[in-house]
């Protein structure tokens, strides 16, 4: 097989070497850049600077009470909707979509995003009085695609952080006001804000399929 050449980029006061052989030289300057650029990439700098948090929220039961009361169940669920929308905005946050009564609701990313989220949670689970809920809530870089539903362009968001977050709400969270929570990314420093919207008590993950989710520490909170 034929070998390309490669020619090497020389500094001002570096001499060239002659190859007197059929092997290309490679250029390690060339080489270190490369790695450089690859190590400080944009993907890279996402994953250490501020990440965002997801909030999967569902209403218990809500299944039978479609079944028993249809008619109350559509005035409810509009009510709920309202009632998302507004406390999501009000903690810098916003919903992605809605499966029935299930909600997903994205903090953009900030140093104190996770915090807003759970603020967010907890004024959910306080005011809304026609619903028992559970809420899940995770910290992390997430991937990010944007697609064309309804003939609407819409934002939507993957990963384990994304996964993490929905397993928190369907396999951890309590009825009654209990929040759980985790982050992809290191939060004894911020436990102390965190802990001023309600009791916070770390969880034993040994006890909990996430069904391929992987979370090192998780929290609930007591808000209610």
């Amino acid at each position: 097989m034929k070998h390309l050449k490669v020619y090497k980029i020389y500094e001002a006061d570096e001499k060239p070497v002659e190859n007197k052989s059929d092997t290309p030289i490679r250029s390690e300057r060339l080489q270190s850049q490369s790695q450089k650029e690859y190590k400080e990439g944009p993907e890279l700098q996402k994953k250490s600077g501020p990440v965002p948090t997801m909030v999967f929220s569902d209403v218990v039961g809500s299944s039978k009470m479609w079944s028993d009361d249809p008619v109350t169940m559509i005035g409810q669920l509009e009510a709920h909707h309202k009632l998302v929308d507004s406390l999501a905005s009000k903690n810098k946050g916003w919903i992605v979509k809605t499966i029935g009564d299930a909600f997903m609701v994205y903090f953009e990313p900030s140093e104190y995003s996770l915090f807003n989220a759970i603020k967010f949670s907890k004024e959910l689970i306080l005011n809304e009085k026609a619903y028992g809920l559970r809420v899940g809530v995770c910290e992390g870089h997430m991937d990010e695609k944007t697609y064309s539903i309804q003939k609407v362009e819409l934002r939507d968001f993957f990963g384990n952080a994304v996964n993490a977050s929905s397993r928190m709400e369907s396999k951890v969270s309590e009825v009654g006001g209990t929040i759980a929570f985790c982050s992809l990314k290191p939060i004894d420093n911020r436990m102390s804000k965190i802990q001023t919207l309600g009791k916070v008590e770390k969880v034993d993950m040994s006890k909990y399929d996430l069904r391929g989710a992987k979370v090192e520490k998780a929290y609930k909170i007591k808000v209610k």
